[in-house]
């Protein structure tokens, strides 16, 4: 990703997103049990780097009044400045497992979504933080 003036640099792809949870421990699990994701390393006493396949989460463990992502005061979450979701990509049959790893753990979700040429699924981790699935819709016959 270079600017016209040469000032830019190569984006070769997002190395992790922060994630603000109440309990690292209890974060690390959910998304190992849930999505799979394994231990890549930890500091101490944080964070904790979680992934797989090249996508990474770095927890760090909320100081103060935990709140998740939403809508406080009354307004939209999409009216808020910060990230609104993390997107896993998959392809057909790694959204056919997520779906059914969701169902297995009983993680509440809606979809598959269909956008068009993506189909979605949503759902939200134990601290509120709304995730997604995702994979390319041109294997239609496989939701």
């Amino acid at each position: 990703m270079a600017s016209r003036d040469g000032g830019g640099f190569r984006v070769k792809r997002i190395d992790h997103v922060e994630v603000m949870v109440r309990d690292i421990a209890r974060a690390e699990r959910w998304y190992r049990e849930v999505l799979g994701l394994r231990r890549i390393t930890a500091w101490d006493p944080e964070p904790v780097m979680i992934g797989r396949g090249g996508t990474k989460l770095a927890l760090f463990r909320r100081a103060g009044p935990a709140r998740a992502l939403g809508a406080p005061g009354g307004r939209r979450a999409s009216t808020r400045l910060g990230l609104r979701r993390v997107a896993f990509l998959t392809d057909a049959r790694g959204f056919r497992a997520a779906r059914a790893r969701l169902k297995q753990r009983r993680v509440a979700y809606r979809g598959p979504v269909d956008h068009g040429s993506w189909l979605s699924i949503y759902f939200r981790d134990p601290d509120g933080i709304l995730l997604e699935v995702t994979r390319p819709a041109a294997a239609r016959s496989v939701r």
